[in-house]
């Protein structure tokens, strides 16, 4: 009997609507009142569009990636974006590097999915010259 490699498995699919659950997250940040995530996940298609919401503004970010480790660069609101996605088992990881002007900083999300209750985990560590953080980000998936 052969291994079954990691590329051999069903990956798991972020499909949907997700909600910001601050009881359940850790967070070194000031947390948004409110954040909403929609993914649309057809391996190896990936897009994501993550609203925040603080005191009234919303900030919205949206990307379309790919799953396959390939490096992609973006540009969003005067930042550049360098980075790729690409799977670690059942986890989903986003390795970023954003650049604006002579600042350059480094973002490392882990996305995985948890059974019970259905929410998404979003393990991200953020470091740049002046400002670092880890933070656990829960989202529950909105019901229809």
């Amino acid at each position: 009997m052969g291994d079954l490699r990691t590329d051999d498995r069903k990956k798991p699919d972020f499909t949907g609507v997700w909600v910001f659950n601050p009881e359940k997250s850790t967070l070194q940040i000031d947390p948004p009142d409110s954040t909403a995530i929609v993914i649309n996940h057809r391996e190896p298609g990936f897009r994501l569009s993550r609203t925040h919401t603080r005191e009234n503004a919303s900030d919205t970010l949206s990307l379309e990636l790919v799953t396959d480790g390939r490096e992609l660069v973006l540009d969003q609101a005067g930042i550049r974006i360098r980075g790729r996605v690409f799977w670690d088992a059942d986890t989903l990881v986003f390795d970023t590097t954003l650049i604006r002007g002579e600042d350059e900083a480094t973002n490392i999300v882990r996305y995985r999915l948890s059974d019970l209750p259905a929410s998404l985990i979003a393990e991200e560590s953020f470091r740049s010259r002046s400002v670092n953080y880890d933070n656990v980000w829960v989202m529950d998936r909105k019901k229809s």
